[in-house]
């Protein structure tokens, strides 16, 4: 019983440190490698694969039916890796004033000229 407790204070302990998850910064991504910036976009775009998969489920929010139409017209467009990722950093480039911004919102806004 004492281990039980022993085990169960320290696992808050440990919890209680640990800071929530913040998306990174344009200025950030850019101090990637060329490799990690890619796959930082990857990643971006397959999370907003599943929302495909909630909207397919029934949930309709307003969230889901933007990314979900983004993701649709990329797919539907033929838009491959390398055009995503080539728009993201000539968005950064182009604008280096919402460096501070959060990343998902650069690398959606970045897709306009495919998606409009």
């Amino acid at each position: 019983m004492a281990l039980r407790v022993a085990v169960s204070v320290s696992l808050v302990a440990l919890l209680s440190t640990v800071a929530p998850a913040e998306a990174m910064t344009g200025a950030e991504w850019q101090r990637l490698s060329s490799a990690a910036r890619a796959a930082y976009v990857d990643g971006v775009v397959d999370a907003w694969v599943v929302v495909i998969v909630q909207e397919s489920l029934g949930h309709k929010d307003a969230g889901i039916t933007v990314f979900a139409g983004v993701v649709t017209c990329l797919r539907d467009r033929l838009v491959g890796h390398d055009k995503i990722v080539g728009a993201v950093e000539k968005y950064m480039e182009d604008q280096p004033g919402l460096r501070s911004r959060e990343m998902p919102d650069i690398v959606f806004v970045a897709f306009g000229p495919f998606c409009r």
